[in-house]
């Protein structure tokens, strides 16, 4: 299958995968900002802790929003597949993940670069623009961003769109699943 081809047949769940990123983003901000207003002087070790608890927390939502939605495509096209009209490719989820993580990616890049030249003026402006957008779009990497200071912990945030769509695709085809079968809606 071609990228032409697949993007026609999966562009819908891609589409599915960039909503629910946006509204995990609203979730892990409604999650984070009342630890941001603690006083932390003495205690910013157990405050970091439970930040990346919080993160944590967030992380594994995300895993199951987006099992939900991928282990049953991955068991219906196993269905298809065993039908004889539909060739089954099992890291068809990791490429759907990969192009739904597309914008976060180039806001990494972007952020990146910027960060390591924002003492210059020409990208001053763009540095804070950068970084704001990254905050909205990646919150979910916003506690690491916050314990680390690295501009570098939005990275996780692209990364795993692709590997649980990965995974939960391919568990599907497998019919395979720790947490119970998704239920149709």
């Amino acid at each position: 299958m071609n990228f032409k081809e697949f993007w026609q047949r999966y562009k819908g769940e891609i589409g599915k995968l960039l909503v629910t990123h946006a509204a995990l983003a609203v979730f892990s901000i409604m999650c984070t900002s009342p630890l941001l207003v603690l006083d932390t002087k003495g205690n910013e070790t157990s405050v970091n802790t439970i930040i990346l608890i919080v993160t944590a927390f967030v992380f594994a939502f995300y895993y199951y929003l987006i099992r939900s939605q991928l282990w049953t495509l991955g068991a219906k096209n196993k269905i298809s597949a065993d039908g004889g009209r539909l060739k089954l490719m099992p890291f068809a989820g990791f490429y759907m993940g990969l192009l739904a993580s597309v914008p976060s990616f180039l806001l990494n890049i972007v952020n990146i670069f910027t960060y390591f030249y924002r003492d210059y003026e020409a990208f001053r402006k763009v540095s804070v623009i950068s970084s704001l957008l990254e905050i909205l779009w990646d919150a979910p990497a916003l506690g690491l961003k916050i314990v680390t200071g690295s501009p570098f912990s939005y990275v996780t945030v692209s990364v795993l769109p692709a590997l649980f769509a990965g995974i939960a695709y391919y568990c599907g085809t497998k019919e395979f699943s720790l947490f119970g079968v998704p239920k149709n809606r």
